[in-house]
């Protein structure tokens, strides 16, 4: 299929690249306050109170992100459905649900003092949930590696690049978010780690939030540059299956 061909994914891939950190790259630098990505979060980016100018222009250059990481959710179903079809059809379906709050995330302004549909703070939570959905899509895609790797070791490299880019970001998101829960059930202990902390970049969710941005986007360059083509041209994908039991070997 051609969208997912080697060379569509790569244009789609700098696409990406330009839509979501080029235009929130020309935005910091337009950002009232001055934009320091390692202590700010990017909903300050999409924020009609902080960024009342350009929060628009943001907002969108996230959302056309979003939907131009739609495809790649087909390419990770149509070949790790090989491997196991229960596994790519996870992986897809969170990063296709993923992608569609992220963009509802886009269209929901961040509100600091009135509920927006009877929430306090939907933008935030919107914006976690597409963050979670895509990490669920991320730990799905792993699984589906580490077990073709126990058939295939030319997977090998692929896991090892797949899990560092998920299980890194996530382990320090959920370090810090632990500190910040500790800080909040045991004030006692609220000054001393703050004030241990509160200079270090990994306090911050703002880092946290471009460092999984970024881990993102470079699963998607190893599912497009290190993957094996193994895309089926049966819709179940067990192309392979298939031409094994009748004794038929694929040709190079």
């Amino acid at each position: 299929m051609l969208l997912y061909r080697r060379s569509t994914l790569t244009v789609l891939l700098a696409l990406i690249f330009l839509s979501f950190f080029g235009t929130l790259a020309v935005i910091a630098r337009l950002f009232p306050q001055g934009y320091d990505w390692r202590y700010r979060v990017i909903s300050n980016l999409l924020s009609p109170r902080d960024n009342p100018a350009h929060h628009w222009f943001a907002a969108c250059g996230v959302a056309l992100t979003a939907v131009l990481i739609l495809p790649f959710a087909g390419y990770l179903r149509r070949n790790l459905g090989v491997i196991s079809s229960m596994g790519a059809r996870g992986s897809a379906g969170s990063f296709i649900a993923g992608c569609i709050v992220l963009i509802s995330a886009c269209f929901v302004a961040p509100q600091h003092k009135h509920d927006v549909l009877g929430i306090r703070r939907l933008h935030e939570l919107l914006g976690r949930s597409a963050a979670g959905l895509l990490a669920i899509g991320m730990l799905s895609a792993c699984w589906c590696a580490w077990k073709g790797w126990l058939n295939d070791k030319s997977l090998a490299f692929l896991f090892w690049t797949w899990s560092s880019l998920t299980v890194l970001p996530l382990s320090g998101i959920f370090l810090s978010e632990c500190l910040l829960l500790l800080t909040r059930l045991n004030p006692m202990w609220a000054a001393p780690i703050r004030n241990t902390l509160r200079h270090s970049i990994f306090w911050h969710l703002g880092f946290w939030e471009w460092t999984g941005a970024a881990a993102v986007f470079l699963f998607l360059c190893a599912a497009v540059f290190l993957m094996p083509q193994r895309a089926a041209s049966f819709p179940n994908g067990r192309t392979e299956e298939l031409l094994s039991c009748r004794g038929v070997k694929r040709p190079d």
